[in-house]
């Protein structure tokens, strides 16, 4: 790639065909390779500008620098694709959000035998055993941040702060059927948010290591009365209990590092933006104080940690034209910047950004990313070989 800039790495392998279509794979935290040699991604003609609910979006696996098409679907956006990810432990199957007969709903494919299962309702992430889905309103998520959510549908409850037959399902991944875990009325009281003036929403939502909880980001619409939006960390379990971790604050990006612990960019106390591991049974935190996490450069971290948890890698946004990836190691506090890719957004604005979304692949020994450090959306890869400090 040239104008990559590394002193660590002499090739950074783009994975993607040259062909005119744009490829991607979408969030960082979401199991883009098998062990197979394959790896996930998203391929769509255009990459200038918001899809809109008649774009088609192929899905598919490269392999040797060729795509192989998987399916297809209308219920995708670019900062996390339709949700498409590997099963945990089905061999050649994986989960993706479509839009079937008037609905969004998920499909467990089997892309080797063409066998397809489908749950009612399209999940935002699949439990690490397989065994569940959670599920919100992605047209609601839309009016929010259509970045994150899908075209097509309007949300029944555009006009409501906090309904009471919206808000978070559990969706059975064996049979496709879900019950609502909790309502937007019934976490308003908790969430530290005044639902009388702020309008809520789930942005983000994920299960722990271990299948038995998860983590919601809840937000508010920005209004007259909330002319910016804040952010709720709440966890809840698989029968609807949920309490509140951090409240009515900022909170941005997060990954699960063990069944009770959070590594999250956001602020515990006072007003200091930081990498924090957040404990999410009593609260407390310890911060990673590292400059790039904390300091000027950067108010937003995509972060994640390798599979033997010695290390974490976080992308911000651009600084001088360029995005960085730093790797951070806990156990001693030292830090490396592994590159700088060039960013580029043709359509000048938020609508046409490419995040980096690093994420480890092939069991931890290499780095995936998507980068536009070419004029085009691609997957480039490198190796682990730098993450040795």
């Amino acid at each position: 790639m040239e104008g990559f800039i590394s002193k660590y790495y002499k090739e950074c392998k783009i994975i993607t065909p040259n062909d005119g279509a744009h490829y991607f794979f979408g969030y960082y935290d979401m199991r883009a390779t098998d062990g197979s040699g394959k790896h996930l991604c998203h391929r769509v003609p255009f990459e200038d500008r918001l899809p809109i609910e008649t774009d088609v979006c192929e899905v598919g696996y490269l392999e040797n620098g060729t795509f192989y098409k998987i399916g297809e679907t209308t219920a995708w956006n670019f900062q996390q694709g339709a949700m498409l990810q590997y099963h945990p432990f089905l061999k050649n199957t994986v989960y993706y959000n479509v839009c079937e007969n008037g609905k969004f709903m998920c499909v467990t494919h089997n892309y080797e035998t063409g066998e397809k299962k489908y749950a009612e309702r399209a999940t935002a992430c699949v439990s690490p055993d397989g065994k569940w889905g959670l599920a919100v309103n992605f047209g609601r998520i839309y009016d929010f941040r259509p970045g994150y959510g899908y075209a097509g549908f309007e949300d029944s409850n555009r006009n409501v702060n906090a309904p009471t037959d919206d808000g978070v399902f559990l969706v059975d991944m064996e049979s496709g059927k879900s019950r609502m875990l909790c309502s937007y009325a019934a976490l308003a009281p908790i969430s530290g948010f005044d639902a009388e003036k702020a309008k809520l929403l789930v942005n983000h939502i994920t299960f722990n290591t271990s299948s038995d909880r998860f983590v919601m980001l809840v937000r508010n619409f920005m209004t007259e009365y909330a002319p910016y939006w804040l952010t709720s960390m709440m966890v809840g379990d698989l029968e609807g209990n949920v309490h509140t971790v951090l409240p009515k604050t900022y909170v941005s990006h997060y990954f699960w590092t063990d069944a009770e612990h959070i590594l999250a960019h956001c602020t515990v106390e006072g007003d200091k933006k930081s990498m924090y591991s957040v404990c999410v049974t009593d609260g407390s935190a310890v911060e990673y104080d590292m400059d790039y996490f904390g300091g000027s450069y950067n108010t937003d971290i995509h972060c994640n940690t390798s599979p033997d948890g010695a290390y974490i890698i976080g992308d911000g946004y651009p600084i001088d034209g360029y995005r960085r990836l730093m790797a951070y190691s806990p156990s001693d506090g030292t830090e490396r910047e592994l590159f700088r890719a060039r960013t580029y957004t043709p359509s000048g604005g938020w609508d046409g950004r490419c995040d980096l979304h690093a994420r480890f692949v092939d069991g931890g020994k290499h780095i995936s990313f998507d980068t536009v450090h070419n004029g085009r959306r691609e997957i480039a890869m490198i190796s682990c070989d730098a993450l040795d400090f």
